[in-house]
């Protein structure tokens, strides 16, 4: 009887310890779930906000740094769907139901595709600069509206940690209509993110009726870190110089490109390569003598080391050796004997290698180019030589240049970015075709007045040639030079340009576009060898546009600009209005560039 009783008391200790256990594992998971709505709460908070909480300027390793050298122990992914707006936590009925729909007709993201473009990773430590620069480089991709990432302690493990990513797509599906004039307009349909795997697709289209035929088009396919390698690869056809056109005339090309940026600065490898063939088509009926016929082919392909990755977590300097081979072989030369000795038409073959030294961090802000999400602006120094040696008529020269970048964030909210750049050929035991530039750039810090918030912006650049041989000429039909200003015969050995622009962001929006209206004003001034550049009549230009975007999309922004210039040449009107769609207006996020000479025009 006794051992019956025993029996019994076993018998209940065992079912009271089961028990026990299954609480206690369901008081684990339990709180595993709340500390992922905890994460997924903050997360969802930074990224979707109300008016008050629209500036922000803090430096992105700071919400990590609390749990430098934790061991990661997991990492969970999880999205947030449309019926959520970044621009208010407090959506409305009709944000929801367009939200709800934007679900049912969008594929997210999947999980593969997210974890492919990690370069954090479980059981290592946690370092605070490498997972902002996953953060952040998850937030550049062309398919992520915004990504956070929280660290979390894991219970009763003060070592270790989990990741808690969040991330917002942007709508895939987009389009673009931009029209040249009354009866002649630009246009394309594309999907940047088809079944949730980052592969793009897209179509763009030309229709011009002087045109012959009058549409031409782009096929365009590209797919975002291949197997989780972080290189992009890019498939391309194009009638309508979208390609990797050099020429004056209308190309038709076929290309494939490969890419791996430096994502991070504890990144080791970078590079490229890239392969075209391109060739001119007559589709505006030119008579013989002034079709320039050509077709060549396009090798170039380049590759960067990064030395130091494993310095002190803090420690971000960084020194990064690249090479470069790049070759332009015509296939057909224009018949018209004066282009035969366009540098422009001859085979070119360069070998360069660079030697970069940078140190580069990000703030994290809002409303410099978007209109509400999150901006990475990059701060620090970076600086490049580069040599090599070119080969182009039969002539090989040895080349050197050098660039000089430095960013900063002022206290006052302020952004800085002063740039100088240099290059010259040894030709006839000689330095030719020199180039000098410097330029410097202000974007003033968020002014809020009511309910509308006011940033400036200023530009200026000075450019000079000096012993010129075989270099184009400087314009002001250029980057550097005068925006909407079309003349193509105001050249020069010296150019100086000043750009200024007030943009005001509103709180008004139609169906989640917001609005901004612009003013700018801008003078730049071109001088012939020898003569002095500021006793140079200036040609300026005024006027205002307004900029519109929905965040929530995949195309850009759509900007109508008005200009009016006092003085013009080439009987050109006083008066322009330009409308451009599908911009891309944003920081440049890359650490190193592949090695290349100054872009000046």
């Amino acid at each position: 009887m006794l051992w019956g009783h025993m029996n019994h008391v076993r018998f209940f200790l065992t079912v009271l310890l089961c028990f026990g256990a299954m609480v206690c594992h369901g008081q684990e998971r339990k709180s595993a779930r709340d500390r992922l709505q905890e994460a997924r709460a903050k997360a969802i908070k930074s990224i979707t906000r109300g008016v008050q909480d629209s500036i922000l300027q803090k430096k992105s390793e700071t919400p990590f740094l609390p749990y430098e050298g934790k061991i990661i122990r997991n990492i969970i992914i999880d999205q947030i769907g449309f019926e959520r707006s970044i621009y208010d936590t407090s959506s409305t009925n009709m944000v929801k139901k367009i939200g709800r729909l934007a679900n049912n007709l969008h594929q997210n993201s999947r999980e593969s595709t997210i974890r492919n473009n990690l370069f954090v990773y479980k059981h290592q430590k946690l370092n605070p600069y490498k997972v902002a620069d996953n953060e952040r480089y998850l937030r550049d991709l062309d398919f992520i509206l915004d990504a956070r990432i929280v660290a979390e302690p894991v219970n009763g493990n003060s070592d270790s940690v989990d990741l808690f990513i969040l991330t917002r797509d942007v709508f895939a599906l987009g389009g673009t209509f931009t029209p040249r004039s009354l009866n002649t307009y630009r246009f394309g349909l594309y999907d940047v993110n088809i079944d949730g795997r980052a592969q793009r697709i897209q179509f763009n289209g030309v229709f011009n009726p002087d045109r012959d035929p009058r549409i031409g088009y782009q096929f365009l396919y590209t797919k975002n870190s291949i197997k989780g390698s972080l290189i992009d690869a890019t498939l391309s056809y194009t009638q309508i110089d979208n390609g990797s056109s050099l020429g004056l005339e209308n190309e038709q090309a076929v290309l494939v490109r490969l890419t791996r940026p430096l994502v991070s600065p504890y990144t080791r490898m970078t590079g490229g390569m890239e392969f075209s063939r391109n060739w001119s088509t007559n589709v505006f009926q030119k008579p013989d003598t002034a079709f320039r016929q050509y077709g060549y082919n396009i090798q170039d392909a380049w590759v960067g080391y990064n030395i130091g990755i494993n310095n002190k977590t803090e420690n971000r300097n960084r020194h990064v050796i690249a090479l470069r081979a790049f070759h332009q072989q015509f296939i057909k030369l224009p018949n018209q004997l004066s282009e035969q000795t366009n540098p422009l038409y001859n085979d070119k073959f360069f070998v360069l290698g660079a030697v970069t030294f940078f140190n580069q961090n990000f703030y994290k802000t809002r409303y410099v180019y978007g209109f509400g999400r999150t901006e990475d602006v990059p701060y620090g120094r970076n600086l490049t030589v580069t040599a090599g040696s070119v080969r182009q008529f039969d002539l090989t020269r040895p080349y050197i240049g050098a660039e000089f970048d430095k960013t900063l964030v002022m206290k006052n909210g302020d952004f800085h970015e002063y740039k100088l750049q240099a290059e010259g050929f040894l030709g006839n035991d000689k330095l030719e075709d020199i180039t000098l530039l410097a330029s410097a750039t202000l974007f003033s810090k968020l002014i809020e007045f009511r309910q509308l918030k006011i940033r400036q912006y200023l530009g200026i650049n000075y450019a000079t040639q000096i012993n010129s041989r075989l270099k184009v000429p400087l314009t002001i039909n250029s980057d550097f030079g005068l925006e909407g200003f079309r003349a193509d015969s105001v050249l020069g050995t010296q150019r100086f340009s000043i750009y200024s622009q007030t943009i005001i962001f509103t709180p008004f929006s139609i169906l989640g576009f917001r609005f901004a209206p612009l003013v700018f004003g801008e003078l730049s001034m071109v001088a012939p060898k020898d003569a002095s550049i500021f006793r140079q009549k200036p040609y300026a230009g005024l006027g205002g546009g307004l900029r519109t975007r929905n965040e929530n999309l995949v195309f850009g922004t759509i900007e109508l600009k008005a200009y009016w210039f006092p003085r013009v040449t080439e009987d050109l009107s006083t008066f322009r209005i330009s409308v451009a769609s599908n911009l891309r207006v944003k920081f440049s996020a890359g650490f190193v560039k592949r090695p290349e000479f100054i872009q000046y025009n």
